[in-house]
């Protein structure tokens, strides 16, 4: 029988990780809003950084989307393996 561990502190900072991720992307996206699409000097150049803002735009609410379901379901393995590990303990030490 093979040896299966749940490390429920690393599924924590790995939850709190995702979320900071989504806290960077964000912030990327806040300095290209400041900056602004437009008055770069090349027509081309504003059209390119609108489309990106566009496109990032758009990949950071799917990011956000992913995170949120990520970090949820993290939480509940989480407090799952945490009740698990409690019940087992107390089962194993006789307790009620």
């Amino acid at each position: 029988m093979s040896d299966f561990t749940v490390d429920v502190d690393f599924l924590a900072k790995l939850s709190k990780d995702l979320q900071g991720c989504a806290s960077e992307l964000e912030e990327g996206l806040k300095a290209l809003k400041d900056v602004g699409p437009t008055g770069l000097g090349f027509d081309f150049l504003d059209d390119s950084c609108a489309h990106f803002q566009d496109k990032w735009e758009y990949g950071l609410k799917k990011v956000h989307e992913c995170v949120k379901v990520l970090h949820e379901g993290l939480d509940q393995v989480q407090q799952n393996y945490a009740g698990t590990e409690q019940g087992l303990t107390k089962a194993m030490s006789g307790g009620n």
